[in-house]
């Protein structure tokens, strides 16, 4: 019997452990991989709605305060592919380790087995197409000849003329070696480092495809060797499982992967769950390693277990290991296909052979129930090489009668990785259309030639298209794929381009029969819900709901389009319902924008707090935006104490982000309503006057709302020129409310008048307004609800004639100030604030009180009377011409007479004074 190696060989641990790494690696990405590089995103849509924030109360109509909701719905689309350059520079470092120790460890063989050794080498270096980086300037196979000359030279050096060098000296000079190739490659590229990285990696597809295909074959045979461990390990012989257990246990095993191969890579073990051979591979790779040392007779002429095998086999699983990690990061769809059909084809046939080697060497000896595992590789009759033939023959035999379909899948999968790269080379200059033909061409080379079945090809045309904005270009590439078989993010992203009412059907039938392929799939059945909503099937919205929520129970998409569906249809006790069982999350935005909005259209104070974005949050998307929209009308109507100046200062900054430009009319809404809550009128109305210019219905919506809030402050007559204007371009209350501001402003015959226009509306509903207007103005009930005491700038006015009795004149002054600056409107303080400037001799700041005044209530009389004497006190006469010529038409002619009188007085006033002083003093406290 040969003498099996010590236990005290020398064992690299350091290596075991990074190739434990590499095969965690390796499951991480198995599981994550596909939602990196075709990640499934929820698309939020807003649906509009309108919300009462406040009713002006007249007399007994109420004239609603309204603004615009938005019930937000969850959809899917996948975005991608994306480059993944953290994996592709694992996978290059990982690729590093093993040339380096591949080479030290091939130096200290014999002359053939060194050769023979350096063969891969050579063909992985050839394989990076180093000269397609243009390295030193220049296209030509330069840096290929140096590392060839320098890491053959070494690797040349060190087994020839340092045969004593320990192993872990010759790791340091390789290492050295390939350090200096790889720094001058980086540093001499044209590209950048992360996409020489993903060049590099991308061409290294074929050397980590025959890693892994090395690494299945060498473990081919280990799933029947730890069977036959598990039969015969036991201590007792009457411990220990016989032939039968064996044959029955590995004729399964074998069986299925019969099934596999025969049905060319497919076979459903249970409903939904199908056989994946690299599942098959981690026992197989973890029996490898530890039975590597008992498997020494079978290598030991060629290759030394110590310093040899020992360092190899972990090296060839890092290797194996990073090339499929970065398959499955990337979701190469050819590569994946190909490593499970050929891992599969590996463990059947090699494993097959071995199988039948056993029984042919040592079937009495299981018989007889003997520790067989421990001489497996130590033949009597048929020799343990004949295993590797048979099998590779086998191989060659069905690749044969496949055309070949292995190594073009590989190159497939290398020119998605290329694909790739070119197309986000075009993204970042999209001028260059080379790069998007040059991106285009590895696609259609890759699916439509080498694979037909390519989805990573498909989707990455699909990418190239949306970027150029070709949407059926796009549309083509997804229904090529879609033909070739069903998946379920091809459905999803083709469903979220039909979103045009026109493209319902198409959308409907996407969805439906992806739904059928994929019975499970809650994405699927919650975009056909969403789709639904698009018409007056609201059985079919809530039934493709239910089904969402079953398939996919609690999910955020879920609970958001439930909610969103029962605001939509104004089913709110239902939707309280709901909402009273949910938990709001931080990263949930679309549901709390929803519930937000069920507490807005409620006034209900159960259920959880409502929540905004999160405060680091600088770009909305629409979600978000939604969340906080929200979130500030419930403050405006019920919690103006929440209207902090830190909240409005965060609107000003979404605001003036240009990140947010889509919502930039929105977010300068929230400002001027919440500066309104607040009572800072004039700040709203100077915030609200740029969306409210324009002839547009979002203009007239503007108009509208600026004439109410100027009928709370009982600006009547600027009211209802102002609600003329909003109902002229589309304001829904603004005709209605114009009839109580002409009333309210003294002119009776033109609010019957206004009335009656509105009787006589083709619309109903504008009917039904007019004739309760009609009513009202019959009854002569049209008091505004409240007192003047509730108006901007009273309060003011009350403390600065309350200064004026305590002879505190510069409170006073301050007082009247503020009503100059942020109640200009309230006509009555303002009358005040210029009598007070009159009587203590500043005519200017009188006149600019006035002036102020005038800006907000032109229709005025004694606004206008004020106005004239104070520019006659001020020596401002030129400018007083016009309020003159509209006091002439408008005041009888024996008022006007006496107007007349006294600003001549005040003219002859002025004009003594003049005469009196050199100077004549205009300063203005307001300045």
């Amino acid at each position: 019997m040969t003498q099996l190696p010590s236990n005290r060989a020398w064992r690299p641990r350091w290596l075991a452990v990074l190739a434990t790494l590499a095969v965690v690696l390796t499951v991480y990405y198995y599981f994550a991989g596909e939602a990196g590089a075709l990640p499934v995103r929820l698309v939020p849509h807003l649906q509009n709605i309108p919300v009462t924030l406040d009713n002006v109360a007249v007399g007994q109509a109420l004239v609603p305060l309204q603004a615009s909701g938005f019930v937000v719905s969850l959809t899917h689309d996948v975005a991608g592919p994306f480059t993944q350059p953290v994996a592709a520079s694992i996978f290059l470092g990982l690729l590093t380790v093993v040339l380096v120790g591949w080479v030290a460890v091939v130096s200290t063989l014999a002359r053939t087995a060194f050769v023979m050794g350096m063969g891969p080498v050579i063909f992985l270096l050839l394989s990076l197409n180093t000269e397609s980086l243009g390295i030193f300037g220049t296209t030509e196979r330069y840096f290929l000849y140096l590392m060839l000359g320098l890491v053959g030279g070494g690797a040349f050096g060190l087994h020839a003329f340092a045969e004593r060098l320990p192993l872990a000296w010759r790791v340091v000079v390789i290492g050295i070696i390939v350090a200096v190739l790889s720094g001058l490659l980086f540093a001499q590229s044209q590209l950048p480092a992360t996409e020489t990285a993903l060049q590099l990696a991308a061409y290294a597809t074929s050397g980590g495809a025959v890693m892994l295909a090395l690494l299945a074959l060498w473990v081919g045979v280990e799933n029947i060797r730890a069977l036959l461990w598990f039969n015969t390990q036991a201590e007792q012989p009457s411990s220990r499982f016989g032939l039968g257990p064996f044959l029955a246990a590995s004729g399964l095993y074998l069986g299925v992967l019969l099934l596999y191969v025969w049905n060319d890579g497919t076979l459903q073990l249970f409903p939904g769950m199908t056989l994946d051979p690299l599942l098959l591979l981690l026992p197989a790779v973890l029996a490898g390693g530890l039975g590597l040392r008992l498997r020494a007779p079978s290598y030991a002429e060629w290759l030394p277990y110590a310093g040899g095998a020992a360092v190899l086999y972990p090296l060839l699983v890092m290797g194996a290991a990073g090339a499929l990690a970065y398959a499955f990061a990337t979701a190469n769809t050819p590569l994946l296909v190909a490593a499970r059909y050929f891992t599969g084809l590996a463990l059947l046939l090699v494993g097959g052979g071995f199988w039948l080697y056993v029984l042919m060497n040592f079937m009495p000896l299981i018989r007889q129930r003997l520790r067989v595992y421990r001489v497996v590789f130590e033949p009597r009759r048929l020799p343990f090489y004949t295993v590797y033939i048979l099998a590779l023959g086998g191989i060659a035999i069905i690749q044969t009668r496949q055309s070949f379909t292995l190594p073009d899948q590989v190159r497939a999968g290398q020119y998605n990785n290329l694909g790739d790269l070119a197309r986000q080379q075009s993204e970042e200059q999209p001028d260059d259309l080379s790069l998007a033909l040059l991106a285009e061409r590895y696609y259609a080379e890759s699916g439509d030639v080498l694979y037909r079945a390519n989805l990573h090809a498909q989707f990455g045309r699909a990418a190239l298209y949306r970027f150029r904005q070709e949407r059926q270009n796009e549309i083509n590439a997804l229904r090529r794929a879609l033909v070739r078989g069903p998946n379920e993010k091809i459905s999803l992203r083709l469903a979220a381009l039909y979103s045009e009412p026109n493209d319902l059907f198409e959308g409907l039938d996407i969805l439906r029969r992806g739904l059928k392929a994929q019975p499970h799939s809650a994405a699927l059945a919650g975009d056909l819900a969403q789709l639904f909503t698009q018409t007056a099937l609201t059985d079919s919205v809530a039934f493709y709901l239910d089904k969402t929520e079953q398939l996919s129970p609690g999910a955020y998409a879920s609970r958001t389009n439930q909610l969103g569906f029962l605001l939509s249809q104004n089913l709110l006790d239902e939707a309280h319902k709901v909402s009273t069982k949910l938990t709001l999350k931080a990263n949930e935005s679309a549901l709390a924008s929803n519930y937000t909005l069920l507490q807005l259209r409620t006034r209900t104070t159960s259920g959880p707090t409502p929540i905004g974005p999160a405060e680091n949050l600088l770009n909305l998307d629409d979600a978000s935006f939604a969340q906080l929209y929200h979130l500030v009308l419930l403050h405006v109507a019920k919690h103006k104490a929440q209207l902090t100046p830190a909240l409005l200062t965060r609107l000003s900054g979404l605001a003036n982000n240009p990140a947010n430009a889509n919502y930039y009319e929105q977010l300068l809404f929230l400002q001027a309503l919440a500066r309104h809550a607040r009572g800072e009128e004039q700040a709203a109305r100077q915030l609200l006057g740029p969306l409210a210019a324009g002839t547009t219905a979002t203009a007239g919506y503007y108009q509208q709302l600026l004439g109410l809030w100027q009928l709370q402050q009982g600006q009547y007559a600027t009211a209802a020129d102002q609600l003329a204007l909003a109902a002229k371009n589309g304001g829904a209350v603004a005709a209605e409310a114009r009839v109580y501001a002409l009333a309210l402003s003294g002119r009776p015959d033109s609010a019957q008048a206004a009335a009656a226009r509105l009787v006589a509306s083709p619309n109903s509903g504008q009917q039904q307004l007019g004739r309760q207007a009609q009513q009202l103005l019959a009854a002569g009930n049209l008091a505004l609800d409240g007192n003047n005491s509730a108006r901007i700038g009273d309060n003011w006015l009350a403390q600065a004639r309350q200064a004026e009795q305590g002879n505190k004149p510069a409170a006073a002054a301050k007082s009247y100030q503020r009503i100059v600056r942020e109640a200009p409107f309230n006509e009555l303080a303002v009358l005040a604030a210029a009598s007070f400037y009159t009587r203590g001799r500043d005519y200017a700041a009188a006149y600019q009180a006035l002036r102020a005044g005038l800006d907000e209530n032109p229709h005025s009389l004694p606004l206008l009377r004020a106005y004239v004497l104070a520019a006659a006190d001020a020596g401002l006469t030129g400018y007083s011409t016009d309020a003159l010529a509209k006091l002439r038409a408008q005041l009888p002619k024996a008022d006007y007479a006496t107007l007349a009188a006294d600003y001549a007085a005040h003219q002859a006033a002025r004009a003594a004074a003049a005469a009196s002083f050199s100077e004549v003093p205009i300063f203005s406290p307001l300045q």
